[in-house]
């Protein structure tokens, strides 16, 4: 059997969950793909996968070799598009945040795809951080600074947090007039996994300087922070382009503002392997369109 064919029907095990549901989906016998992967563990010399009448489970030696097909089929699979070009074809799995994911991703795909009707898009919206490489995720849309080097991200949109809260809270509470007065106010905190982002980074005078502040709402969406800041519970800190239309109609008001709470720029993050040509081509696409849009 043909190498490539062999991972593909490897990657398809992992991702079906058993040998005879990635044969379905690849539309083979089940033997051809007891036969791929026997084929792969002979080249290995190593078992990819532990089998039972049950279950089956990827070896550490698997999970390697899986994470290795991907990239590889990847590659290939840019290197053959790029050579053939024609109208872009095939599916792209993708992850971005919840807020600027519903009000600015979501239109700009709608506009892809009715550019590319042979492009299919899976979307996972969410604030957490997602492996992509474990969740086969060929595109993620993440705020930066980054700090994963195994990863290619390019910079598609400049923009800067902002400190704000809704009028009747500043009403209530005062403006802080310097970032350590937000220790007297209750600011709204997103968490991760095991954490909350309970210090605020500033700058004053061209000075680092770092703020610890606690409140009595977390959430790990950024949607709910800005919901409840819109209903005076309490302060955000918020990339300025999921708050800019509240802004713009005072639904929200900035504080602090000499001090420029740090950047949040957007970037478009890959795996590492070459992007295949219809990634690469909605990354072109969204560049320009939030470029644009600001």
């Amino acid at each position: 059997m043909d190498t490539l064919d062999a991972l593909r029907l490897f990657v398809g095990i992992a991702e079906a969950g058993s040998l005879s549901a990635a044969a379905r989906q690849s539309a083979v016998a089940t033997s051809t793909v007891t036969v791929a992967l026997q084929q792969l563990e002979e080249q290995a010399g190593a078992t990819l996968i532990r089998r039972s009448t049950r279950r089956l489970s990827f070896t550490y030696e698997g999970l390697q070799f899986l994470s290795n097909a991907r990239r590889l089929l990847a590659d290939w699979d840019a290197s053959v598009e790029g050579v053939r070009g024609g109208p872009l074809r095939g599916p792209i799995r993708m992850t971005s945040t919840v807020d600027f994911g519903r009000s600015k991703i979501v239109p700009a795909i709608d506009r892809f795809m009715e550019l590319h009707s042979g492009v299919s898009i899976d979307l996972h919206l969410s604030d957490a951080v997602i492996d992509l490489v474990e969740q086969n995720i060929d595109l993620a849309i993440r705020n930066g600074p980054l700090r994963d080097s195994s990863l290619k991200a390019r910079l598609i949109l400049r923009g800067q947090r902002v400190i704000c809260a809704a009028p009747s809270y500043w009403n209530s509470h005062g403006l802080p007039a310097h970032p350590d007065d937000l220790a007297g106010h209750n600011c709204l905190l997103v968490s991760r996994p095991a954490t909350t982002f309970s210090t605020w980074h500033f700058v004053d005078d061209g000075r680092k300087i770092s703020t610890r502040v606690s409140g009595n709402r977390v959430a790990n969406d950024g949607s709910i922070l800005k919901r409840w800041g819109l209903k005076g519970y309490g302060v955000i800190l918020s990339p300025i382009w999921d708050v800019r239309e509240e802004l713009a109609s005072g639904a929200l008001v900035t504080a602090l503002e000499r001090f420029l709470p740090e950047s949040a720029n957007l970037y478009a993050v890959t795996n590492g392997s070459a992007a295949s040509h219809r990634v690469q081509a909605l990354i072109d696409f969204l560049a320009d369109e939030l470029h644009y849009q600001g």
